[in-house]
């Protein structure tokens, strides 16, 4: 099978992963934050946050460079500058379209694009799973090609078999010793007849002394089903996707449900990608401030359950509320209300 960017999107496992990971980034909230000795407080967006660019929303932006990363291990996004040099705008480009070379001295790189040449000044570009001698990410696609090209084996397989099923039902056995002429007119006859699904179980008619025999079905036409199943769970394990966000049949052994499995997604799926993403998109920030994806809004089930360990931690006396709110991206409280005081008491906490 021709395995490319293009034709494993046709795979509707590679589709659902794919489709699956770029949305559950593209509709978190992305926030801008500055350091402010161990605090962080939240910091006005640039414009390009709220309007990428003239053609995309942020939801179609962040999309974008997800499925990139998906589909080819690297995203491009080219960054244009107003006349003060202030970023106005990114555009994404596709990255099979971009050559990434070192310089002559070998201490930075350039990026082609078609016959123009960027700094890296001028391009983002978040990588992937990659090499140690790589300037770019390695495809998750083309990297699993052998098992994507099986799966697209598998669903032709399975639309030539119902929509020429007929080679599988049975033979006709005639009595005599029919001639060619006569073989291939039976023939034409009952695919004409009974062939495809809209002649599905239509009633025979065979003369001649001819009849129909059924024979079953092969072994590996009976673990069709099977195959086309084995094949999603690897995909999904390419992805790190839970299987059972692609296959409701699947039960977990571990955790409490489907709860912890989302939660697993949030930290071990997203996680890596929206760091990558973060330290990226930060180098276009002004010294000190940095991009924040806000995964609280995809956790918002464990609010409670951190609410309570925040608590506890200020309680015992290892966390002052300004810490806990510096974890929530908040500032911390005038005065210096939140910094460590006089411990709290049951009368307190009561009161």
């Amino acid at each position: 099978m021709n395995v490319n960017q293009d034709s494993a999107l046709n795979l509707s496992a590679v589709y659902t992963c794919v489709s699956l990971v770029a949305d559950a980034v593209a509709s978190l909230p992305v926030d801008v934050v500055r350091s402010v000795g161990d605090s962080r407080k939240p910091a006005p967006g640039p414009v390009w946050l709220s309007k990428p660019n003239p053609f995309d929303t942020p939801f179609d932006f962040w999309q974008k460079v997800m499925t990139s990363l998906l589909s080819d291990g690297n995203a491009f996004v080219q960054v244009v500058r107003g006349g003060n040099g202030r970023v106005v705008a990114l555009m994404p480009i596709d990255p099979r379209t971009v050559r990434v070379e070192l310089t002559e001295d070998r201490s930075s790189v350039v990026y082609k694009i078609a016959d123009k040449t960027f700094t890296a000044r001028d391009v983002i570009h978040v990588k992937g799973f990659a090499q140690a001698n790589s300037l770019r990410g390695l495809s998750p696609l083309e990297n699993a090609r052998q098992t994507i090209g099986a799966g697209l084996a598998t669903e032709e397989f399975g639309s030539r078999f119902f929509s020429q099923g007929t080679t599988l039902s049975g033979v006709i056995e005639h009595p005599g010793k029919a001639n060619p002429e006569e073989i291939a007119l039976m023939g034409r006859l009952l695919k004409k007849s009974h062939a495809g699904l809209k002649n599905s179980h239509a009633v025979g008619v065979l003369t001649g002394g001819a009849k129909w025999t059924s024979i079953s079905v092969t072994p590996e036409q009976a673990q069709f089903l099977d195959t086309q199943r084995f094949n999603r769970l690897n995909i999904a394990g390419i992805f790190r996707v839970p299987a059972y966000m692609l296959d409701p049949t699947v039960s977990s052994s571990w955790g409490t449900g489907v709860e912890e499995q989302h939660n697993w997604f949030v930290q071990q799926t997203l996680m890596p990608w929206l760091i990558r993403i973060e330290q990226a998109f930060s180098a276009i920030l002004p010294e000190g401030q940095s991009l924040r994806f806000n995964v609280n809004a995809r956790m918002r089930v464990k609010t409670s359950e951190r609410y309570a360990a925040y608590r506890t931690a200020i309680e015992s006396g290892f966390m002052s509320v300004d810490e806990v709110r510096a974890l929530e991206d908040r500032e911390p409280l005038a005065g210096g209300a939140g910094n460590f005081g006089t411990p709290v008491t049951p009368e307190d906490k009561s009161a």
